[in-house]
C-alpha cells in the first residue's frame, strides 16, 4: 500500500523544489465620476511628452488630441493651469528655464480660467464625451537654446464643470 504513494511524494517534492517568480504591479486610478480628460479612445493622456529640439529653431511644439468626458453635457466646462509651466534643467541649475505656452482647442491656456460652452464641444444633451480638441504644449516665444542638458517641466491642467443654475423659488 505504502508503494501506490511513493510517486506522489517524489512528485510533491520536486514541485518544492520548482522556482517561481511572482511579478508585483502597482495599479493606480484617479477618479472623478463626473468629468475626465482622456485621449479620444478613452486611454489616459501620455504621463510624460517629449519636446524635439532642431537646432537653429528651438523646441518644437507638441499635440495631444483629447476629450473631455462627461455624464452632464448640459453644464460648461472651465480648463486653466494650476501654476505657469517651465522647463528648468536638471543637469545645469545656471540654465535660464524655458517658458511654455499650453493651449486646449486652440484657446491659450494660463492660471485664470477659460469657460468652454457645453452647446460648442458636445453634439447633443446625451452626448458623454466632446468632440475631439487638441491639447498643444510649446515654448512661449522660439528661441534658439544656448546652454545644452536635459529640461524638465510639469504642466498641471485643471478642469471642471460650471454649478448647475439653481431654478429660482416660485411665488
Amino acid at each position: 500500500m505504502m508503494i501506490k504513494y511513493i510517486p506522489v511524494i517524489a512528485m510533491s517534492m520536486l514541485s518544492l523544489s520548482a522556482m517561481a517568480v511572482q511579478k508585483d504591479i502597482t495599479v493606480v486610478a484617479d477618479v472623478d465620476p463626473t468629468l475626465e480628460l482622456l485621449q479620444p479612445d478613452g486611454s489616459a493622456l501620455p504621463s510624460t511628452l517629449r519636446l524635439s529640439y532642431v537646432p537653429g529653431s528651438g523646441l518644437q511644439k507638441q499635440s495631444v488630441q483629447t476629450k473631455i468626458f462627461s455624464n452632464d453635457a448640459s453644464r460648461d466646462l472651465q480648463v486653466r493651469l494650476a501654476v505657469e509651466p517651465q522647463l528648468v534643467s536638471v543637469t545645469n541649475t545656471s540654465a535660464e528655464p524655458i517658458p511654455l505656452s499650453v493651449a486646449y482647442g486652440g484657446k491659450e491656456l494660463n492660471v485664470t480660467p477659460i469657460t468652454i460652452k457645453a452647446s460648442d464641444v458636445f453634439t447633443d444633451a446625451s452626448a458623454t464625451s466632446t468632440t475631439n480638441m487638441p491639447l498643444e504644449i510649446k515654448p512661449s516665444k522660439a528661441s534658439v537654446i544656448t546652454t545644452a542638458g536635459s529640461y524638465q517641466g510639469v504642466v498641471s491642467i485643471v478642469l471642471t464643470q460650471a454649478a448647475k443654475a439653481v431654478a429660482p423659488p416660485s411665488k
